[in-house]
Formats: structure tokens, C-alpha cells, sequence
């Protein structure tokens, strides 16, 4: 390859990349990729102040945008049951919400509705959110908040699929704890929520919050006996309380929850049908004193100091503070917002090793040694302290740091004990030693711009990509050059060197990307590196150490193709695995004829649902991801909800099972389909399993390739099945 220049040819890519990463040749390929900016003139523009005069300045009224958030605010102070002890702060609670949506942030009032009292019956409350669903006013993708405050309570589910084996509900002004033969007198089942927040999410779009101050544990029918100043927003139903048939909760209403409202070719990353903030887990207490509740108290306080704006679903769950909760203190959130950039970890002292920091993350969160961060004082990152480097190979949760003594900022580490980092937070800033991705890249002009970029990374320390001479360096991608039949330009392919997807029959990427366009380098290289993430996460695994969790049987992943069972919703069909059928993982190979379907209608073609069986004796967080080969995309197929301090129930207990598309989960089902022009689409599930609470939401990518034309699909199955009867 000629480099013009230098008036040199090279032959390796050691010597392309020694010439492009020296000092001229790098302002070279910066003046060649910026004549964009050179052609666009500046023009300055003087302006003689005193010519304006001594008059004053004029007051301009902006008109504020119209708020298109629309709210259902519930809150029940009093109960018609005099069996139920009525509360005090739950209607304040409500308004208080009001209030804020109204005088914070503009919400008309015509965009509200509130229900206190005896307005909140149990038909009230179910009408009233299938009213958002239908509601003309409301575009699709408009914010929605419902918002509820009063008793929750739970009981056995009995035969009923349910997560922990109860069924949990939200209490009406017109509950009965005696229990009745018809609806009435009932509570809000939880299946019933969450199916008419599919329902609502598949009209209106998945941008709904629901936030409920109650709790389930069942001990709110006394105050906290260590401090009397306290209620608790529960009820305790008596042991002959049953659900009549008439609302009975059949495997449909679990099937049409959150999750099968997924709108078809959906790609909000870990979205689902809604967001849940929940003052409380299912097992502890939410409590209200002096006339309000303790969590929308700390809620409402938050959202006026940091702004709606500043906060992520994750930031409000991180900035909370502690509650009056039983322990262990926790919020729940049910299904989490967009996927953060960044995550931020605590960091303390090393009480054993002087001069060492801990990071309270380790080869679960992917971090390795050399990973650089940045220590800062306090979680807005408002002052930095200085820079860490993890010094050894860290353990699954913890990482040993040393201060990086070249940085700049390292002053207040270097002070020894007078540093004010007893408890204070990472931000990573450089990745660590990690498997580099190996590409194979012809040395021919086509590519130079693509080169330069990679030189780039190297200069700055980023080696995710590693560059090879020949196939004999076993490269995991090889990028060529190769004539269009669409243009007179060549086009860049990418190659699949995988072994199992090459075992298979699948060879490359069914994407080129023409080699004419202005971008075509950013692209590619955005390619590479969108490569690099997919194989690094693909391919980790934990030390020797950790691997016990998975020795022999001890954990059990079973794919089952679904049909539609006899039971019916309102919402659409239940999917239950086909009792005539088998597993179809063997051996750790699951193979599906698609029969030469390549109709992305995900609702003719065949759902598939997973189970994953626990048989340790260790209670199990679980993260399931499908990693696409042929457009580099990580779809999560099952997420852990996320809560304060990871204080969060483990989906998968103790010699117990999860089931994913079907069942108790919340998740969708799944169908497969070959893009048009294959034959063979080639995919890995990938199961991260832990005993500590891990986010693994980073992991998560979409495709780099400008495609929606995907080898899997979320069924949506909230069609409605034509009956008839006699």
C-alpha cells in the first residue's frame, strides 16, 4: 500500500499504523477530514453598542410549551369497610402530586383526573385507566403518570401461576375483607394492573410511570409498634378471603402484563410496557407519619431539588434516602428506563492495604486490572478527587485500586488520611486489560480513512481492536473490499470467522457498507467497535473460582416452542409450552426450522419460551441475553428489576425455576426468522448468573448496521382470537 504522504509502501500493518499514528501524518488526516469546515465561511459581526441607547430593556414572554403529560392520580384515606383501618396521609399524598404536576410543571388541569376517597371504587380505578387507553387527546409515546397512595395486601395464589407463589392487590375504597361472590367488594389484582397497562402501552406507547406508596406484607392493620407515630399502608386479609371467579386471574392475564404489550419492532432496550416505582418489596412496608407518606414525601423532595430533568429512573432509585422500612431498606423499581451511559460505583479506603482504594465492583461489572477511574466526592460529580488504577485481577464483586501517580488531579488522594474519600464514587474512565477484537483489513486505499481512526484509538490508549496480516492470526473478522452490483463503487463486507456460526453455515454479514460515501470510514469503524463490544461480553467468563455455580447440572436452560393454551383475555391469546413437545436445547445447540419464513409478521410464526432451572442451593440473579451474529445486536431476553443498593428479590431462588415468554416473568416470547437473501441465521444466548445483585443493562447494544430487518422478534400476541358459542 502506497502512502503518498510519506512516498512510502507499506507491507504490514504494524508499518501502516507506525506512519499514520506519527505527528504529521496525524494533522494530515485531520486537515483531509475537516474541508467540510474549511468551505463553511465565518462571518463576524460588529455591533456598536452605544447606538442602542439608555433605553430599557424590554420584558419578552415566552409562551410555555403545553405540557403533554396526563396523570391518574389515586389516594384513599377512608375505607367503607370498618374493618379496614383508614389512613391520614394518603390523600395528602395525592394532592400533593397534584399539586406538583400542576405548579412544577405546568400540567393542565383538564389533563389530570383524581379519584379520592369513595370516587376510588375498584370499578372506578380500572375504568378510569382503560379511559387513558382510549382517550383521543393523548398522542401516542405521551408521558403518563398513575400515581396511587392508600393500603395494598396480598394473599396465597394457590394454583395460580404467581411470582413467590401470591397474588398481590391494590385496595379500593369499597373493599370487603368478607370477601363476595361477584365483583364487588374486590380489590385490583396485580395480573389486572398490569394487563391494562399492556393494554395501555400498546395504544399509547410504553412511556408510562406508575408509582404506588403501599405495601403487601399484611401487618397494616396496626401501627409500627416501635414507633406509634408510624402507619403502615397495608392490610391483612383474613384466611378465608378468596378470589370469586368472576375476577379470577387466569394464565391470560399473566401472559397480557407488561410485557406482551412490546409494540412489534420495538428496540427501547430493557423497556417494557411501564415503569413501576414502588415504595416498598413485596415482603416490607410503606409507612406514612404526620400526615403524609414517608416515600412520596422523599419523592417529591427530589424531583423539586434535582429537577425531572437531571434524573434517570436509576438516579431517583440511587437518590433516595433511607426510608423508615423494615429491613433491609429498599425501593423497588419494576422495570427500568433508558439504559445509563456510565455507571458510577462506590469507593472506600483499603482498611488492609494503606494507600489502596476498594471498588465496590468487580469481574461481575466486567472490570479488569488496568481499568482507569476517576473518584469523585459526591454522585452529581460535582468535585473530582483524583484517579485510580485497579492494580490486581479483581474478585467478583471488589477490585483493589492504587492511585494513578502521573494524573493530574491526584492531590487530595496523595494527602493520605486527610482524603475525603470514606465513602465516595468511580466513573470509569479507561477500560482495563481486556481480549482485544482481531480484524483482518486489506491494506488498499478503500480503507485508509478506516486505518486512521483505529491509529487514533491506539494514540489515545483505546486498544479494543487489534489489526492482523493474514487468516493464519486467527482474525475474528475480516473486513474486504468488493464490487457492488448496485453502484460502480465497491462496497466493504464483513466476514464471520466464528467457528460455531461458520459450523453452521453462516459466513458473513448479510450488511455492506459502500465504500463511496462521505461517512463511510465512521461507519465502519463504528462497526468494528460495535464487533469488539458483542465478542468481549460474548466470550467473558468468570475465574475458576465462580465456575461452580454451573458445574454439571447444577443450573438447567430448557427452549420450548409455545401454543396457544384454551384460555382467552380480554387482551389477547395465553401461550403455554406445547405439551407434545420437547426441549429443544441439546446438547447446547437449539436448533429451529423456520421453513423458509422470512415474514417479519412476528405474529405467524412460531413463539418460543425459555425456562431456566436453579438446582443449587444458592439463591441466583439472572441476566439472559441473545447475541445476533449477523448484525452484532445483544437483545436482553430477561433482566433483573433494578432497586437502591441492589436490595432486590432473586428472580431465580433456590432450587426453583424462572420462565421467560411464558408464565409468571413478565417477559415476552420470541419468534426467529432468516433475513431475506439467507439461508442460516446463527445466534448465542448467553445466561450471567450471580449471588450479588449485577446491572448488566450495558451489555445490551442495537446493531450498528441502519437495519430493522432482525433475526428475532418480541410476539406480540394481543390480537383478539374470533369465537363463537351456542
Amino acid at each position: 500500500m502506497f502512502l503518498s504522504q510519506h512516498d512510502v509502501t507499506v507491507d504490514t500493518v504494524s508499518e501502516l499504523l507506525w506512519y499514520l499514528q506519527r505527528p504529521e501524518s496525524v494533522s494530515n488526516a485531520e486537515r483531509d477530514m475537516s474541508t467540510g469546515l474549511q468551505n463553511s465561511p465565518t462571518e463576524i459581526v460588529e455591533v456598536d453598542l452605544a447606538q442602542l441607547g439608555p433605553s430599557p430593556p424590554r420584558i419578552i414572554s415566552i409562551d410555555r410549551p403545553r405540557p403533554s403529560l396526563f396523570a391518574l392520580i389515586i389516594g384513599i384515606n377512608e375505607y367503607l369497610d370498618p374493618g379496614i383501618k383508614n389512613l391520614t396521609g394518603a390523600v395528602a399524598d395525592a394532592d400533593s402530586v397534584r399539586d406538583f404536576l400542576l405548579q412544577d410543571i405546568g400540567v393542565p388541569p383538564e389533563q389530570i383526573k383524581n379519584l379520592r376517597n369513595a370516587e376510588a371504587t375498584r370499578l372506578a380505578i380500572e375504568t378510569e385507566i382503560q379511559n387513558l387507553s382510549d382517550s383521543s387527546a393523548i398522542e401516542k409515546n405521551s408521558p403518563i403518570l398513575i400515581f396511587y397512595a392508600g393500603h395494598g395486601a396480598q394473599m396465597p395464589a394457590g394454583d395460580l401461576p404467581a411470582i413467590d407463589g401470591k397474588i398481590q392487590m391494590l385496595i379500593p375504597h369499597d373493599f370487603s375483607l368478607a370477601g363476595s361472590e361477584d365483583e364487588q367488594g374486590q380489590g385490583v389484582l396485580d395480573v389486572r394492573l398490569s394487563s391494562l397497562l399492556a393494554d395501555l402501552a400498546l395504544k399509547k406507547g410504553n412511556n408510562i410511570t406508575c408509582i404506588l406508596d403501599s405495601c403487601h406484607s399484611g401487618s397494616g392493620t396496626r401501627n409500627d409498634e416501635r414507633d406509634p407515630t408510624f402507619a403502615v399502608r397495608s392490610i391483612e386479609l383474613p384466611q378465608s378471603y378468596t378470589i370469586p371467579s368472576s375476577i379470577r386471574p387466569s394464565h391470560s392475564d399473566f401472559e397480557s402484563s407488561r410485557a406482551s404489550a412490546i409494540a412489534k419492532g420495538s428496540e427501547n432496550t430493557g423497556m417494557r410496557s411501564h415503569v413501576l416505582l414502588a415504595a416498598c418489596l413485596p415482603d416490607q412496608e410503606a409507612k406514612e407519619r404526620h400526615g403524609s407518606g414517608a416515600f412520596t414525601s422523599a419523592l417529591l423532595t427530589l424531583f423539586r431539588e434535582q429537577g425531572l430533568d437531571q434524573l434517570t429512573y436509576q438516579g431517583v432509585i440511587a437518590n433516595l434516602p433511607d426510608l423508615p422500612l423494615r429491613p433491609p431498606r429498599s425501593y423497588s423499581i419494576r422495570l427500568q428506563g433508558p439504559q445509563p451511559k456510565r455507571e458510577l460505583y462506590p469507593v472506600k479506603r483499603s482498611v488492609h492495604k494503606p494507600g489502596h482504594f476498594v471498588l465496590q465492583a468487580g469481574e461481575a461489572h466486567g472490570i479488569t486490572a488496568g481499568a482507569e477511574f476517576d473518584i469523585y466526592s459526591d454522585m452529581d460529580m460535582t468535585s473530582l478527587i483524583g484517579r485510580v488504577v485497579v492494580s490486581e485481577p479483581p474478585s467478583c464483586f471488589n477490585a483493589l485500586c492504587s492511585i494513578k501517580s502521573e494524573a493530574d488531579s491526584n492531590s487530595a488522594l496523595l494527602q493520605g488520611s486527610d482524603c475525603p474519600v470514606e465513602s465516595a464514587y468511580a466513573l470509569q474512565m479507561r477500560a482495563g486489560e481486556i481480549k482485544s477484537l482481531r480484524v483482518l483489513i486489506p491494506l488498499v486505499e478503500d480503507f485508509i480513512y478506516v486505518f486512521r481512526r483505529i491509529a487514533s484509538d491506539m494514540q489515545n490508549g483505546d486498544n479494543v481492536i487489534l489489526l492482523v496480516d493474514s487468516e493464519d492470526e486467527q482474525p475474528d473478522l475480516i473486513v474486504s473490499s468488493r464490487p457492488s452490483s448496485q453502484s460502480p463503487s465497491s462496497v466493504a463486507r464483513f466476514e464471520i470467522m466464528s467457528p460455531l456460526c461458520r459450523q453452521h453455515g453462516l459466513t458473513r454479514m448479510p450488511f455492506d457498507i459502500p465504500l463511496d460515501e462521505a461517512d463511510s470510514a465512521k461507519k465502519i469503524h463504528h462497526i468494528l467497535r460495535s464487533a469488539a463490544h458483542f465478542y468481549h461480553h460474548l466470550n467473558c467468563s468468570a475465574n475458576s473460582k465462580s465456575r461452580r455455580i454451573i458445574e454439571g447440572t447444577n443450573i438447567e436452560v430448557e427452549c420450548f416452542q409455545l401454543q396457544e393454551s384454551e384460555d382467552l383475555s380480554d387482551f389477547g391469546d395465553i401461550l403455554v409450552p406445547d405439551p407434545e413437545g420437547k426441549n429443544l436445547n441439546i446438547g447446547g445447540v437449539i436448533t429451529i426450522d423456520i421453513d423458509g419464513a422470512q415474514n417479519e409478521d412476528a405474529e405467524e410464526l412460531p413463539a418460543y419460551g425459555y425456562k431456566i432451572t436453579n438446582n443449587t442451593g444458592l439463591n441466583l440473579y439472572a441476566s439472559l441475553f441473545y447475541f445476533d451474529f449477523s448484525d452484532l445486536s445483544i437483545e436482553p431476553y430477561f433482566l433483573p428489576p433494578t432497586a437502591k443498593n441492589g436490595m432486590i428479590e432473586t428472580p431465580l431462588p433456590a432450587h426453583d425455576c424462572l420462565t421467560i415468554g411464558y408464565g409468571s416473568s413478565g417477559t415476552p416470547p420470541y419468534s426467529y426468522l432468516v433475513r431475506e437473501g439467507e439461508d442460516v441465521d446463527v445466534g448465542a444466548l448467553k445466561l450471567f448468573l450471580s449471588t450479588d445483585y449485577v446491572d448488566y443493562r450495558r451489555i445490551a447494544q442495537k446493531s450498528p448496521f441502519e437495519t430493522d430487518h432482525r433475526g428475532t422478534k418480541r410476539v406480540n400476541r394481543l390480537s383478539k382470537r374470533s369465537l363463537w358459542t351456542r
